[in-house]
């Protein structure tokens, strides 16, 4: 009862964002000619993708709806007075947030999976080739980035009541990390700076000028981002436990 009552809670962003999704890389592969030609300079047909799915209009669509599928919890069904169903149910408060957290980042999944099969299907469509080992791999970056943002906005829910105030807090607080990141002692850690590990941009693994991701992944860099969405989900569980509803 549980899983399929947070099912049903991130059912409607999951699809509609999963569309917006496909919708958009779908576009990107079929006005890639005219992209290409009104660009400052030529471009491959790869780095033509890479610049427009995978480091522009697809990840942008991505981290916004990870946010907003983090931004659900107890304290949004307090305000809108359903929480003494859930809270009814015969488990506890722990186990609830933890089956919505787990229900809400596989929506985050599904979206980060889309680019894996529309890219390469509509690029074959058309007569370009994009490879699926390449997707694959963006893939992996935004599961693990994409979490990051996720557990952000949902530790952020679990703490403040209000049906946006996670998606308004989460995003400017991300780009304030955005501008921190880039500051000159933290620069000099690339791997800690989210918005280009999820893309490559400067990192060992993204070879610039094919723009290709190439080897070694940074799996543990990937673990170390899974860890701290989990603590930030634990946070969020623990935050919850003493509260009255």
């Amino acid at each position: 009862m549980l899983w399929y009552k947070s099912l049903r809670e991130i059912r409607t962003v999951t699809l509609v964002g999963a569309a917006a999704m496909a919708a958009a890389c779908v576009l990107i592969v079929f006005y890639q000619q005219a992209m290409r030609a009104s660009a400052d300079a030529s471009m491959t047909y790869i780095a033509y993708i890479w610049k427009s799915v995978y480091n522009s209009i697809g990840r942008d669509i991505f981290l916004i709806l990870s946010i907003i599928l983090g931004s659900g919890g107890l304290l949004q069904e307090r305000g809108h007075g359903t929480s003494g169903f859930t809270l009814a149910l015969p488990v506890s408060r722990r186990h609830i947030v933890i089956t919505r957290a787990v229900m809400g980042y596989c929506g985050v999944l599904i979206i980060a999976s889309v680019p894996v099969l529309a890219v390469p299907m509509a690029s074959r469509y058309i007569g370009e080739y994009y490879p699926v080992a390449q997707t694959c791999g963006f893939f992996a970056l935004w599961a693990a980035c994409g979490a990051v943002f996720y557990g952000f906005a949902f530790l952020l829910a679990h703490r403040l009541e209000g049906d946006y105030i996670a998606v308004l807090l989460a995003i400017p607080s991300l780009m304030l990390y955005g501008l921190l990141i880039n500051l000159p002692w933290l620069a000099r850690l690339p791997m800690l700076n989210i918005f280009h590990v999820i893309n490559g941009e400067d990192m060992p693994f993204f070879n610039e000028a094919q723009h290709l991701l190439a080897a070694p992944f940074p799996w543990l860099s990937l673990a170390v981002m899974l860890a701290v969405s989990a603590t930030f989900i634990l946070l969020a569980a623990r935050r919850i436990q003493p509260l009255d509803f």
